[in-house]
Order: structure tokens, then C-alpha cells, then sequence
């Protein structure tokens, strides 16, 4: 559905894909044909796709006055969340940091390991993609995240009066913290403008 004036006021939705660590994103303008086979699309969603930027500002003082003189900043995050309405086991083992490996197939069936287990978790790249969100026109707008895991408590409700849902919440973590350039810690919000 085509962006309608005012571009500013944003209304629509995103679609979110995963891939591994390292994949290049594609360009702002790419149709979704277009992109590398890397990038695994997780299917609808439902409740919107959030995007919170927390952090700690620690405000510093001196003797000499009662206002902070100076702040700092010691933390900040980027997380992720949304809640997958297409409930495969495929999307199950991404939601329990899986996603190398995948369900189990057998004969007939399909199974998710539901213990974790081991200290590491998987980390993938993330392409959060609105298809004419951008509110400079009618193009696209998409949250680039080069490295993150699923950091929330996965939950699903199965209940007779509506659809089950699997929840997930991804902390993005530092590709590479040595990098000098910025754009790969967290990534980029980028909007098309022609």
C-alpha cells in the first residue's frame, strides 16, 4: 500500500527477517526478490514491531552545587520485540536461539528441543523492513541490526478464543566493539528518499 502525504504521520507495518552474522543488508530500495537467500523471512506478525533505545545516564556532581554539573552515559541498548502469529517450529528454535540448527525432522514429524542448555547464545543479523514507510515519500524504512540475540522469555498462549502468538524480544549486541565505525555496534534506522 502505497505512503500517503504527510510522509511524517507513519502508519503500516514491517516485516522482519534474520540472517547470519555478517550477511550484507540489502539496499533501501531492493524488492524483496532481490535479496539474498540469507535473509530468512519470520512470517506475519501481530501487536507491531517495537523498537526501544534504553540507556543509564548517570548525572555527576560536585560539592560546590546542588544541580548535576555534567551526565554520562555508562549504558545503552537497542531491543527489538513482536510477537510471530505464524507459529512453525522453525520459528520456535529461532526463539530459543536455535536458528543454526533448526527443528529436528523425523519420520513424520517435526520436533524443538526445548532445553537450551550450554552458556552461549546465537546471535544473528536482523532486517526490520516497512515497505513505504518512509517519511520522506512513498519508500521503504527499515532497522538494519548486524548482531543481536533473542534475549526475552519466549511465551506462547494457546487458548480457544484467539490465535497463539510466540512472543520474542532481541537485544542487539556489539558486532564488533573495537569498530571505529559506529554503524556497525547497533546498526542503522535507514529511509528511502528517492
Amino acid at each position: 500500500m502505497a505512503n500517503t502525504a504527510p510522509y511524517t504521520i507513519i502508519a503500516g507495518v514491517a516485516k522482519v527477517f534474520i540472517a547470519p552474522v555478517g550477511t550484507d543488508f540489502p539496499a533501501i530500495d531492493d524488492d524483496e526478490s532481490a535479496f539474498s537467500t540469507a535473509w530468512v523471512y519470520l512470517g506475519q506478525t501481530d501487536g507491531g514491531i517495537k523498537a526501544a533505545h534504553s540507556q543509564t545516564v548517570n548525572a555527576l556532581r560536585t560539592d560546590q552545587v546542588t544541580a548535576p554539573v555534567k551526565a554520562v552515559r555508562s549504558e545503552e541498548d537497542l531491543e527489538i520485540s513482536f510477537s510471530l502469529a505464524e507459529l512453525t517450529l522453525e520459528n520456535y528454535a529461532i526463539a530459543l536461539n536455535q536458528a543454526i540448527d533448526g527443528p529436528e525432522t523425523g519420520s513424520g514429524y517435526k520436533a524443538v528441543r526445548l532445553y537450551r542448555g550450554g552458556f552461549q547464545v546465537e546471535t544473528v543479523a536482523m532486517l526490520a523492513r516497512g515497505d513505504h514507510l518512509s517519511p520522506y515519500g512513498d519508500y521503504n524504512l527499515q532497522y538494519e541490526v548486524p548482531s543481536l540475540y533473542q534475549s526475552g522469555t519466549p511465551e506462547v498462549e494457546f487458548t480457544k478464543e484467539n490465535k497463539a502468538l510466540l512472543a520474542t524480544s532481541w537485544m542487539a549486541v556489539a558486532a564488533d566493539p573495537n569498530a571505529e565505525d559506529e554503524d556497525t555496534v547497533f546498526g542503522v534506522l535507514r529511509a528511502g528518499t528517492a
